[in-house]
């Protein structure tokens, strides 16, 4: 697999709310992100039938034109009960004469449904081809999916396209209800992003993953450090997210750092399946009976290697601090 090694990438859209996507997943890795707008590039006619035959037009095109490497991404989402449309026609069911109409597109979408009396649920997929070309005429591809099923009447006001029908598979909210920050987590570009960052590899030899909290900079840490093959996630308690306050309970405690370090790991690639060793700081052994079931709801079968200290922590209110090292090799 070629290696990208530049610090300039087109993404070959016009699309601003991909293009703001893309920008955002290949933020850690340090590249500027131009958009064809960027050089008044126009949307080459995409004649194949295949989204990787599309998404390598849009690539050729962009890459040789301005002698960058360009990404493009062909994507749209199938309904099981229209055999798999819109697929490659996504975007064509939202042409009106004054441009596209995604509300129009989603409505006419979930009126085919109706019109076959589809049953419930109403199984489908956003699919998303990334290729990578080069000048030279080189390109890698890379593929991503996110299950999920349509829902009526459309939810939300975030993302873009069919987000506001889509409701991804383990999820009570659709994309558009979605913070954008999660959603590019396990979003289908994000899963075809995961494989395209292969060819990032020479510039993403350590990636700091920030998780937000105002003493990372004033301490000089990372919520996580990605290195290769394996993500080490500092010591996280257990405060609320929303209210940055810490419950009573050590139990709710261990659950609320779980579910922050389970978010950090997403974010960088990983899963807490990768979790290989864990460290359970705890400030009264009595703890140790209490946090068993949010162990056990996290880790299950997963059983990492660990370790527990009782010990004191810097804030008497906090009551468990918990740090995991994953592995994907």
């Amino acid at each position: 697999m070629r290696k990208f090694t530049g610090d300039r990438l087109l993404f070959a859209t016009h699309n601003k709310g991909k293009l703001e996507e893309m920008r955002a997943l290949l933020a850690p890795f340090g590249i500027t992100v131009l958009s064809n707008d960027d050089f008044g590039l126009p949307e080459p006619e995409e004649t194949e039938t295949t989204f990787v035959g599309n998404a390598r037009i849009k690539a050729h095109a962009a890459a040789k034109a301005t002698g960058l490497p360009a990404l493009s991404d062909d994507s749209g989402i199938e309904v099981d009960a229209l055999d798999g449309a819109p697929g490659v026609y996504t975007a064509d069911w939202a042409e009106t004469p004054t441009g596209r109409d995604f509300t129009l597109a989603m409505t006419r979408t979930w009126d085919a449904c109706e019109k076959i009396a589809a049953p419930m649920p109403r199984r489908a997929r956003f699919r998303s081809t990334l290729v990578l070309a080069w000048p030279d005429g080189h390109d890698e591809v890379f593929e991503g999916k996110a299950e999920g099923q349509l829902v009526w009447p459309m939810r939300g006001t975030q993302g873009h396209g069919y987000d506001p029908m889509f409701q991804p598979e383990g999820y009570d909210i659709t994309f558009a209800e979605m913070d954008p920050a999660k959603k590019n987590q396990i979003s289908h570009r994000a899963d075809a992003f995961r494989k395209l960052v292969q060819c990032f590899e020479a510039k993403m030899a350590r990636q700091n993953i920030s998780g937000g909290s105002p003493y990372e900079p004033k301490l000089g840490y990372s919520r996580a450090v990605v290195q290769g093959d394996w993500c080490f996630v500092a010591g996280t308690t257990g405060a609320d997210p929303v209210s940055k306050t810490f419950p009573d309970s050590v139990l709710d405690q261990a659950r609320n750092a779980l579910a922050t370090i389970r978010g950090v790991l997403e974010g960088a690639g990983f899963s807490m399946a990768d979790v290989v060793r864990a460290n359970y700081v705890i400030t009264d052994a009595a703890y140790v009976e209490e946090i068993i079931p949010a162990l056990s709801e996290t880790f299950g079968e997963i059983r990492p290697a660990a370790m527990m200290i009782v010990a004191g922590l810097v804030n008497p209110a906090m009551k468990i601090e918990i740090e995991v090292t994953a592995f994907k090799g």
